[in-house]
């Protein structure tokens, strides 16, 4: 992990392994975004991306990093991740949640100035979701033949990739400080 990056409250990187992570509450639930800086390609390949797929000119540079990004309901009383189980929103609360989750990765960003942020959409196994949390993300971030959401509107000169098409969950979206 990178030491020389100073986290101020509200994030925290006390856990270990490197985890940089920030929660925040929505209509009674508390949630986790967590970041985990990944150095080399085999710490990508790790994490089950096809970035081959997704992104094939994609390369790691000295000049910036590569986070994964977690996202997870976090249990109050042990302030311990749920295990990535989908959470059934009414009405316009997922978009709110989502809208916080974009805002988080933001601030990290001008934090940090990554390259690049990876993650994985997780599977509805228990089929709660009306919608597939891979459509979601894709809707979102323009990919999949929609238009780009407003919610990232902030984001000038970010792109975003997938690999849905190779039978993926994943995405890699790269930010304006992203240099090969």
């Amino acid at each position: 992990m990178n030491n020389r990056i100073q986290w101020p409250d509200p994030f925290d990187d006390s856990l270990a392994g490197g985890m940089v992570y920030r929660k925040f509450l929505y209509c009674g639930q508390l949630y986790g975004i967590g970041f985990q800086e990944l150095p080399t390609l085999a710490d990508l390949e790790s994490k089950h991306i096809k970035l081959n797929h997704a992104f094939p000119q994609f390369r790691f540079s000295q000049n910036n990093s590569v986070w994964a990004v977690l996202f997870d309901t976090i249990d109050p009383v042990t302030d311990s991740p749920l295990g990535f189980k989908h959470v059934k929103f009414d009405g316009l609360a997922g978009g709110r949640v989502l809208q916080n989750v974009a805002s988080i990765i933001y601030d990290h960003y001008n934090i940090c100035d990554a390259g690049a942020y990876v993650f994985s959409a997780a599977e509805d196994r228990e089929h709660e979701r009306g919608t597939d949390l891979s459509v979601i993300y894709s809707r979102a971030l323009g990919l999949q033949g929609h238009r780009t959401s407003r919610l990232f509107s902030p984001f000038i000169g970010w792109n975003a990739y997938t690999d849905i098409d190779a039978g993926g969950r994943s995405y890699v979206v790269t930010t304006q400080s992203y240099q090969p």
